[in-house]
């Protein structure tokens, strides 16, 4: 089956919250459906969108909608830039649904590609700028994030499929291309 590579870095997650407010966190539809069973939200009053012009490839599928242009599916933010999940406790911040969060959030601030068989574990290249974690606590294996990008990649290989077929029939006119349609279309598969 293979195997992970990557280094053995030390990090422990200090709680700063600089993750949460630096990046939009984006959301496949397995995401979205974990979210919803652990809070009871509906899509729509956490997942947003940002097109793809204004921040450019992420190299994940893009979804069509009515203005014609592709979109990325997000975690909303707040208005001072923090993902809308995030809760101040004293100095720190924690995240609300931490035990069901974003599979992004799950591997950050590492980053892995698959090569056949072998998945590579990187460090984010503006984390090491500003996580105050990487290099603290012990040195961290990837067991877990091996297991999990496994997951993330069958996940992934379904929303593209989700996101072609959306987009074919934004294409044909036959669907209401707005986020909220989108949002029920990938849940209800």
């Amino acid at each position: 089956m293979g195997g992970w590579i990557g280094p053995r870095i030390r990090f422990k997650c200090l709680l700063c919250g600089e993750c949460c407010r630096f990046y939009w966190v984006p959301l496949t539809h397995v995401d979205v459906r974990r979210i919803v069973e652990r809070t009871g939200l509906r899509p729509l009053q956490f997942a947003g969108e940002v097109p793809k012009p204004k921040v450019g490839d992420w190299g994940i599928p893009a979804f069509l909608l009515s203005d014609g242009v592709e979109h990325y599916l997000v975690l909303k933010k707040r208005v001072d830039g923090f993902c809308i999940f995030i809760k101040r406790e004293g100095l720190s911040f924690a995240c609300s649904i931490y035990d069901s969060r974003p599979t992004t959030c799950v591997f950050y601030p590492f980053v892995y590609a698959r090569d056949g068989g072998v998945v590579r574990f990187e460090v984010v290249e503006a984390a090491r700028d500003f996580c105050p974690g990487l290099g603290r606590g012990r040195a961290k294996g990837f067991d877990a994030e091996f297991a999990a990008a496994l997951a993330h990649d069958e996940a992934l290989a379904q929303y593209r499929e989700l996101v072609n077929r959306w987009n074919r029939l934004v294409a044909a006119g036959a669907v209401e291309a707005t986020l909220e349609g989108f949002l029920g279309y990938i849940t209800n598969f």
